[in-house]
């Protein structure tokens, strides 16, 4: 059992007396100091009720602890930054076994998608706890044997509370693709105006006029009106196209200006999540973000909003005229392809009524018009392959 030893001292004009007194009591004296007419005896604290009982014309303070006495009488008066001190160890312990970070490294996008769903579904997300590296290592063969034809190899990484996720696509060679053969054929009429052909034999030639379905590059190559050779044509053939494009707009319209009136907010994101700390002022306002705060994927921002008010305008002619060529554009635009363009417009009707114009846009477009389509060739002529 541990002994709680204290000093304590008292004032006395005849030290040897005092001393004296102190040692009838029985009393063990561990060390003692005198200075400024005190004596200060270091003893055990069972001690103390008996000096104070038996020596009552002298007073005794405790003037300071020893042992363990003395660090849980510290503690105690410090007890503030301990309990800080504490939770910010496990705070430290709890954010390092924490992930902040999940980087699937790869270019192609299925992949990555295809990961980062099968992560989700063994609890490897954002803010979850990190598993152990035989958890990871057993996770990463379940992955491979799910997916024998997408994935190739994969591994975990893991950086602090970043998990890097490295994988290899299988590329599986398809051999079959020798053996078809196949003609580029329109998908719709138009006039030809570009042709890049890698393999096959061109059957159009640059302004012919096509019609959906019409053979562009045939994937059987003749020579003196001869089959020669059959393949797979491959190539882009580009047509001009033409699309008609209606819209309707409303001479009146709304633009929102701002009032000069100014108020602020806080926003924390987490993984391209935002949310507003505080509720918002203003029914329509101008939002700006000033990052305040960076720590991996989360972001705290000070928002200034700027509020706005609704103010109804006309347009003149011309410029419905311009936003209805700009509508009409698009409405086309967003059918078309990586490889399409607009290459003219023009406006074949117009019409003002009291609030609306209404016109009709012709849209002249250079597009890629051709696609694959396997042909079959008869067992007689499979040698000239």
């Amino acid at each position: 059992m541990n002994k709680k030893i204290i000093w304590v001292r008292s004032k006395c004009k005849d030290y040897y007396r005092f001393i004296n007194k102190v040692q009838y009591l029985n009393i063990v004296i561990l060390d003692i100091k005198y200075e400024n007419n005190y004596v200060y005896l270091k003893i055990e604290d069972k001690y103390l009720d008996k000096l104070n009982k038996y020596l009552v014309s002298y007073k005794f303070e405790i003037v300071n602890v020893t042992g363990i006495y003395e660090v849980i009488n510290k503690l105690k008066k410090n007890y503030i930054f301990v309990i800080c001190l504490v939770l910010g160890i496990c705070l430290f312990l709890i954010l390092s076994n924490l992930v902040v970070k999940i980087n699937v490294i790869h270019e192609n996008k299925e992949i990555r998608d295809i990961i980062q769903d099968e992560l989700e579904e063994y609890g490897i997300t954002v803010l979850s706890f990190k598993k152990s590296y035989n958890e990871l290592d057993k996770i990463r063969q379940e992955i491979l044997d799910k997916y024998p034809d997408k994935l190739d190899w994969m591994e975990f990484d893991v950086d602090g509370m970043v998990i890097n996720v490295r994988v290899e696509e299988r590329i599986i060679t398809d051999t079959s693709k020798e053996d078809k053969v196949c003609d580029l054929v329109a998908t719709k009429s138009g006039v030809i105006n570009d042709i890049l052909v890698s393999d096959g034999e061109v059957k159009v030639n640059i302004n012919d006029y096509v019609r959906e379905g019409d053979t562009l590059v045939s994937g059987v190559i003749t020579y003196n009106e001869e089959n020669k050779r059959y393949t797979c044509a491959s190539g882009r053939v580009f047509a001009t196209t033409w699309y008609t494009a209606s819209v309707s707009i409303p001479l009146e319209y709304k633009e929102y200006v701002e009032t000069g009136k100014k108020k602020y907010n806080i926003v924390w994101e987490v993984n391209d999540n935002k949310k507003n700390i505080l509720r918002n002022r203003f029914t329509t306002f101008n939002s700006s973000l000033k990052n305040i705060l960076h720590v991996f994927d989360f972001n705290l921002y000070i928002e200034t909003q700027k509020e706005t008010e609704e103010i109804i305008k006309t347009y003149s002619e011309s410029e419905a005229l311009e936003v209805g060529i700009n509508k009409a554009t698009e409405s086309i635009e967003v059918t078309l392809g990586e490889f399409d363009e607009i290459i003219d417009k023009k406006v074949l009707k117009k019409l003002v009524n009291n609030s609306t114009m209404d016109i009709e846009v012709f849209i002249i477009v250079k597009e890629l018009i051709s696609t694959e389509k396997e042909i079959i060739i008869e067992e007689n002529a499979e040698g000239m392959r």
